[in-house]
Parts: structure tokens; C-alpha cells; sequence
């Protein structure tokens, strides 16, 4: 399966053996105002992520964001997920019209389940720019139970962004940011405050951005894909039917 999608419109490519694990077909290794990091499932990808990403690339003025489809996410286990290939492409056809997004595959080549901890200790083999983990508050709660979390916020700048029903002040109740400054998270809870930035690590930090809600998800989009299509890129639309995915 990896090797299916190894090819011209694949953002990565093997190296030789000796040589760094990926590195980018386009020139990204260059100087730049740092990396966004979306992974996720994106089953299927839909109109509500390229928004988070588009709004975090604008807001920190990044120079790319990366798409990272998971292979086999440990936290969604016995999720019917279509086979990789398939949304693989998905992401491909929902980017492709804009240069500021790339589709990163390193971790559907990577046999077993994916670790967001591996998966950007080897970006960080390949980029010497900033990374910016975008997620949203709804994942970020339960950072607690990923792999190493102490180790991954040394790695990485994490961008959470606002979820309904999720407030940002449920950080409080997550051990591994006790020190935190909570006021305010609940200024932005409150809506009177749109972001928040706290130093994590050396070096590194947490920013919470709390943008105007999107009311898609996948799995509604899953559930009622006939009433959804709007939702959706329309080229990923067309490859759901034509491939007769979540009928």
C-alpha cells in the first residue's frame, strides 16, 4: 500500500539508503516562517479543515501546512476507515489548488500504528524550520494519554483551536499544564480574548486561537453524504462517488 502511493504527486520520497528518512520532492527545507503539522484520519477530508488550516497559515504566517493522513491512529481503533489510498487522494484533490498545502505520507508508509511523537521526531530530521502541530481542542484534551506527550511538547509548537462544546479552560484539568495561567482561557471561553500563547518548553509553546465556528464533521458527512456534499471539496465529492465510498 505504501508503495502505491510513492509516486510524482507524492510530496515525500524515499531516500537512499544513508540519507534522512523523507525529504520533500518540493524545495520546503529552505528558510522559512515555520511548518504547519494537520493530521488526522481525514475520513474525509472536508471544507472545515481546510479552513483550520488556511486561518492558522494566515494567523501565524506559515509557510506551509503539511496534511498528514493517519494510517492506523491508535486512539480510533475499529473505525471503518477506506483504505489509505483512497483518502490519501482525497487530501491530494482537496489541496491541490493551493501552494501554501502539501500532503505529507510519511506516516502511511510506516508500518503499525501512527505516534504523532515518531512522526514528528523524523520531521524534525527534515526541517530545521519551526513546527506548528494544528489541533483542535477537542484532541488536545486527551494529549495526556498519546505516547510521550512530555517529549512531544519539546518538539513542537502546538496550535489549538476552538471546538463547540469543548472550552479551552478544560486545560485545567490536565496535569501536564497545572502551571498554566488559566485566566486566560477563560477570557477566551468568555469570548472576550481570541488567542493565548504559553511557553510549554524551551523554546516551545502552546497557542490557542479560538476562530469562528464551522459546523461540519466527517461523521456527519459520513451519515448523510446525499444532504453533505456541500461540505465538501468538490473534486472529493466526485471521488467518493465514483469510488462509491461511505454508500
Amino acid at each position: 500500500m505504501a508503495a502505491d502511493l510513492q509516486n510524482n504527486d507524492s510530496p515525500f520520497r524515499r531516500h537512499s539508503q544513508g540519507d534522512p528518512e523523507w525529504i520533500p520532492q518540493k524545495d520546503l527545507r529552505s528558510p522559512s516562517r515555520g511548518i504547519g503539522l494537520l493530521g488526522g484520519t481525514f475520513n474525509p477530508i472536508h471544507n472545515g479543515h481546510l479552513y483550520i488550516a488556511k486561518a492558522v497559515q494566515r494567523h501565524f504566517d506559515l509557510d506551509r501546512v503539511l496534511f498528514i493522513p493517519s494510517a492506523d491512529p491508535p486512539h480510533k481503533q475499529g473505525s471503518n476507515l477506506p483504505d489509505a489510498r483512497h483518502r490519501a487522494t482525497m487530501v491530494r484533490l482537496a489541496i491541490a489548488d493551493d501552494p501554501e498545502f502539501a500532503l505529507c505520507d510519511i506516516e502511511l508508509a510506516r508500518p503499525g500504528r501512527s505516534y504523532s511523537v515518531e512522526t514528528v521526531e523524523a520531521l524534525r530530521q527534515t526541517f530545521s524550520d519551526p513546527l506548528f502541530f494544528i489541533i483542535g481542542m477537542d484532541a488536545f484534551r486527551e494529549i495526556a494519554t498519546w505516547r510521550d506527550p512530555e517529549r512531544l511538547l519539546t518538539l513542537c509548537h502546538f496550535v489549538v483551536v476552538s471546538r463547540a462544546g469543548f472550552p479551552f479552560n478544560e486545560v485545567a484539568s490536565i496535569p501536564l499544564f497545572a502551571d498554566l495561567d488559566h485566566a486566560p482561557l477563560k477570557e477566551m471561553d468568555a469570548g472576550t480574548r481570541v488567542s493565548y500563547s504559553a511557553a510549554v518548553a524551551p523554546g516551545m509553546a502552546i497557542h490557542f486561537l479560538s476562530l469562528p465556528p464551522m459546523p461540519v464533521s466527517a461523521s456527519n458527512i459520513r451519515d448523510n453524504l446525499s444532504t453533505s456534499r456541500a461540505c465538501l471539496p468538490a473534486a472529493v465529492a466526485s471521488y467518493i462517488l465514483r469510488h462509491g465510498l461511505y454508500a
